[in-house]
Formats: C-alpha cells, structure tokens, sequence
C-alpha cells in the first residue's frame, strides 16, 4: 500500500516536499532554495542516463526530477526552464496538457489568458491531431529544444542568492 505523503511542487505556496533518501519521511523547503544539476550514470549494461536532481542548499537534501538517455541530455535543461516558469507565480502556468484543466484556477494565468495573450484557442489541446503530432508535430518540437540556446537564459535561481555564481563550485 502506498501512502499519500502530499509530496510535489507547490505553486501556491512557493514549497518542494518529497520523500527523503529512505522514503520514510519527508523534507519540504522553498524551491527557491534549490540549486539544480546534472549527474551523469553509466548503468551496469552500458547505456548512459543523465538526471536532473534538486540539491537542497542548506541541507544537502536533494531530488530527482527527470532522467533521460545522454543523448537527449537537453531535455532536462527544459523540464528545469519549465518547472521555474510553473513554480513563478508572475508569470502563467506553462502551455502543456497536463496543466490545461487548471488554468482557470490558477490567478495569473486566468488574467493571461482572459487579456488574449495566449496566442491561440482555449481548446487548441484537445483538438489537437494526435496523428500529426506524433508524425510532424513532436519531431519539430523536440527538434527546437535541442537548437534552443539554453545557456542564453537568465538564471532567475542565481538572481536569489547574493554572491551565487562567484561562491559556485566548478
């Protein structure tokens, strides 16, 4: 039996929690204090996976968001670049079907999508044609992550910290 320990990522209150290295507590903490990272995984039959882990500054905590093969290590620059946006109560939720049925409920984006700055219709995801997207749609997308200049974006994290980027380990 699996128990509910209400782990996640929490937009309303700016706060982490999950379960510790040995799942039988938890650690909450704002994401704001969270530094993120890549780490690098030869698995036992050969292939490589690359993770994004969320390091607890103070307390050395940390969790895995994503995993991915090393070949599409770019991946995780932007589940990070997505996760920030979703957890930055300024700006909207981020355009995804999984986010879709909350956007009325979540203040900022009701007030983005009510002004017309979404840039297309309400019901663009479930309209979408699911043969053209895995045909075309995907690959496309997929393709402009791994071109995206990544490394071009500010970092709103490093902004949070006085003297991060100076204190920062190589």
């Amino acid at each position: 039996m699996v128990r509910d320990l209400g782990c996640g990522f929490f937009r309303t209150t700016g706060k982490i929690k999950f379960r510790t290295y040995w799942g039988k507590e938890t650690f909450e903490a704002p994401f704001i204090e969270f530094d993120p990272y890549i780490t690098y995984h030869v698995q036992p039959n050969g292939p490589v996976e690359n993770k994004l882990i969320l390091r607890h500054r103070y307390s050395g905590h940390q969790t895995e968001v994503a995993t991915v093969p090393d070949s599409r290590r770019h991946e995780l620059y932007a589940d990070w670049d997505q996760l920030q946006r979703y957890m930055d109560v300024s700006q909207p939720l981020p355009d995804i079907p999984a986010l879709e049925a909350y956007r009325s409920l979540d203040p900022t984006t009701a007030a983005y999508d009510a002004a017309g700055k979404r840039g297309r219709p309400a019901d663009y995801w479930v309209k979408l044609d699911l043969d053209w997207w895995k045909r075309e749609g995907y690959p496309e997308h997929m393709k402009k992550i791994a071109e995206f200049p990544w490394d071009s974006l500010e970092d709103k994290m490093e902004d949070s910290v006085p003297n991060l980027r100076e204190a920062a380990m190589a």
